[in-house]
């Protein structure tokens, strides 16, 4: 008589299936559950930001940079735009943030400093808050109050960002309170 796989036929003449099959699929269950782990493990770094631009209100300066993906050609003319600029980012506690696509996403002290990957949700989040379509591309400034102050469809110059920021009544103040030594 032929067999199928762990579906044999007991031996000597017994009509009754071996135990075999049960062994087999709880050994199976076992392998399926210890090899998702990793990928559910993978789905949400343990080092994945939930960012939330309301737990930054009045100690950070927010500039979002969002595009279709991560090798969009504008996203790198950002990136090349801030490049170096890193003490004027800091200067002016200004956090970027990038998202790519619907759910990917970073965190950055300044342009140079190490990225932290955002949650997916994070990055949904701040995409529909900030009404931003997957598939376009912009540049949003926005200020320690948390109110949106400049919203661009291209690159622009770490310059033009420090003027806009510079020209804020509360960037105006730090910058009293910096030459004056707070007087």
């Amino acid at each position: 008589m032929p067999t199928f796989g762990c579906w044999s036929r007991g031996t000597r003449g017994s009509s009754a299936p071996q135990r075999r099959p049960l062994r087999t699929m709880r050994t199976l269950l076992v392998a399926c559950i210890v090899l998702a782990l990793p990928l559910t493990v993978m789905g949400t770094p343990a080092d994945s930001v939930d960012f939330r631009p309301e737990h930054h209100q009045w100690e950070h300066r927010l500039l979002l940079v969002f595009a279709p993906t991560d090798s969009n050609v504008m996203r790198a003319g950002q990136e090349a735009a801030f490049e170096g600029r890193d003490p004027g980012f800091r200067e002016r506690d200004l956090l970027v943030l990038t998202v790519t696509g619907q759910n990917r996403g970073t965190q950055r002290a300044a342009p140079g400093a190490e990225p932290q990957p955002l949650t997916a949700a994070a990055a949904r989040r701040l995409r529909d808050r900030f009404d931003v379509p997957d598939d376009a591309f912009r540049v949003v400034l926005v200020g320690k109050d948390g109110t949106e102050k400049r919203r661009e469809a291209e690159p622009v110059s770490a310059r033009s960002v420090f003027d806009t920021i510079d020209a804020m009544p509360m960037r105006q103040r730090e910058m009293r309170e910096q030459d004056g030594g707070g007087e």
